[in-house]
């Protein structure tokens, strides 16, 4: 029994060093790899007065807070893509609210700058339909990574933002902000406000 003792533990101690791997590989993060498909659209008429094309994954949620100077939607992005796109409507009431709106906008942008590692913008200039704005792409861990507004510097105002429902990893998430672009892209280069 004492041998057998001894002898189990000299095979320790010869055994332990084994165990250990001085110069460990490093292994790769590993990313969200969702599999998404082939980009189509269809054409979508909002309670609020607009309409644009909106990809045939979304679906629009019924508005909140509707009335004639205000209106509150969510276009659901899908179980694959798991976000919405949250939009503001608001009738201006005059011409000299809307640089208070688009200062609100800028600040929405600016909240998240502690946490984005870079902005840039899309100017949205539209004269024949008469749609202006600015998309902007918020590159980082940022709970919203597109926000937008949109008006036609009379009448509309619209602000939008993209909300993912997951935990914001800016690396894991780019082949679905990419796709999220893309869409964003088609939606407002087809908006156009209703007449009144």
């Amino acid at each position: 029994m004492y041998r057998y003792t001894i002898f189990s533990f000299i095979f320790f101690v010869l055994a332990l060093p084994s165990c250990t791997d001085e110069n460990p590989t490093p292994k790769p993060p590993t990313y969200l790899k969702a599999k998404l498909p082939t980009h189509s659209y269809h054409n979508e008429s909002f309670e609020a007065p607009f309409e644009s094309s909106i990809s045939d994954l979304y679906t629009l949620k019924s508005p909140t807070d509707c009335d004639s100077t205000y209106c509150e939607q969510e276009i659901y992005l899908g179980r694959v893509l798991n976000g919405t796109i949250n939009l503001f409507y608001k009738r201006l009431e005059h011409t000299d609210s809307l640089p208070s709106l688009i200062n609100f906008s800028n600040k929405e942008v600016d909240f998240h700058k502690i946490k984005a590692d870079q902005i840039d913008f899309d100017q949205i200039i539209d004269r024949e339909n008469r749609v202006f704005g600015t998309l902007f792409e918020l590159k980082g861990d940022v709970a919203t990574n597109y926000q937008f507004y949109l008006t036609d510097s009379s009448k509309n105002f619209l602000r939008g933002e993209v909300i993912l429902n997951c935990v914001p990893n800016y690396d894991s998430l780019r082949n679905v902000l990419a796709y999220i672009k893309e869409d964003l892209n088609v939606m407002l280069n087809t908006f156009s406000w209703k007449k009144n």
